[in-house]
């Protein structure tokens, strides 16, 4: 797992697949803005393990790895 700090407006890339930007930070709550193929699967969950274990498998594409 990766873990980093941003300022509002400060990005971060995902190999080539998408572009995650920190819009604006307020107390506990952060607005962030996602750019992606649609073909990239987004999607909020409340698990984080859960997500970490589907990115394990699958990888950022949602592609089964084989």
């Amino acid at each position: 797992m990766l873990t980093i700090d941003l300022e509002p407006g400060e990005s971060v890339r995902i190999g080539e697949y998408a572009v995650v930007t920190l819009r604006e930070k307020s107390g506990r709550r952060a607005r962030i803005e996602f750019q992606a193929d649609r073909s990239i699967p987004i999607k909020r969950v409340r698990e984080p393990t859960s997500d970490a274990k589907l990115a394990a498998t699958r990888g950022i594409t949602g592609e089964e790895k084989q």
